[in-house]
């Protein structure tokens, strides 16, 4: 159980490592790796195919959750719903403002 273990936190970090240097695109080519790399010390360590096909998952999942994590993390800062473009407020503010004519 601890070589399963020990996947899914090496595919955590290879998701996480990823999402703070490449784009998505990137996981198109880490998945397979991650998959082929899991089964063949699965296989080594002779899980049976109901807990190596779980365990696989689980890793590819991780991978991908953590690669979206870095990513927002990264990302985050620059993204805000209050934003301002030109000192101006958006148009859904602007709606509920009363024009006053002087």
């Amino acid at each position: 159980m601890a070589v399963a273990f020990i996947l899914i936190v090496a595919s955590a970090l290879v998701g996480a490592a990823s999402g703070f240097v490449f784009r998505i695109w990137a996981l198109v080519l880490i998945a397979p790796v991650v998959a082929i790399f899991s089964a063949i010390v699965l296989r080594s360590y002779e899980f049976g195919l109901v807990a190596g096909v779980t365990t696989i998952a689980a890793c590819l999942a991780i991978c991908q959750l953590a690669y979206l994590a870095a990513t927002y993390l990264l990302h985050a800062p620059d993204v805000s719903a209050h934003h301002e473009i030109d000192g101006e407020p958006g148009e859904e503010r602007e709606q509920k403002i009363r024009r006053q004519h002087k």
